[in-house]
Parts: structure tokens; C-alpha cells; sequence
């Protein structure tokens, strides 16, 4: 499996029932979901000790997710770039 490379800025997508967690509080998305990379994985990681983890905003909060969740999102027609 190739390697997923998010850098901060980047629009990524999650699809439903995906784990969000912040530091006192776990939740599953009930939806698919766009999120924004809030900052650079290795600092992610770094701050979670968890190789996988990566900070994203969702509704205005930074939550860490799992990397393997996430994905580059389509277009409705099936083009990679959105």
C-alpha cells in the first residue's frame, strides 16, 4: 500500500464512521466528511506518539485522526482532482 502524504492546508476527505479524537473526547463521524490537515503529521504524531495520527479541523476543532482514514477527495465524475 502507497504511503499517504498530507501536508497543513490540504482538503482531505473521511468516510463515515471514522474516529475523531481530541484529548479528553473520542467521536465517529456519522457522515463522510471533507476535513483541512491542520498541521504536518510528523508533528502530529509527535504530539499523540502515535505514527498514524494527524491533526485535522472538523466544525472549527482540532481532532486527531487516523491517516489510513483519510483520502484525497473526488469529484462526482471520478477525476482525481478536485
Amino acid at each position: 500500500m502507497r504511503m499517504k502524504n498530507y501536508k497543513p492546508g490540504d482538503l482531505v476527505y473521511a468516510p463515515q464512521a471514522s474516529l475523531l479524537w481530541s484529548g479528553t473526547k473520542t467521536i465517529k463521524l456519522n457522515e463522510p466528511t471533507l476535513m483541512i490537515v491542520a498541521s504536518d503529521p510528523a508533528e502530529s504524531s509527535a504530539a499523540y506518539s502515535w505514527q498514524e495520527a494527524v491533526a485535522v479541523i472538523y466544525r472549527g476543532e482540532m481532532w486527531y485522526t487516523s491517516k489510513r482514514d483519510l483520502h484525497k477527495p473526488r469529484r462526482k465524475d471520478g477525476d482525481k482532482t478536485c
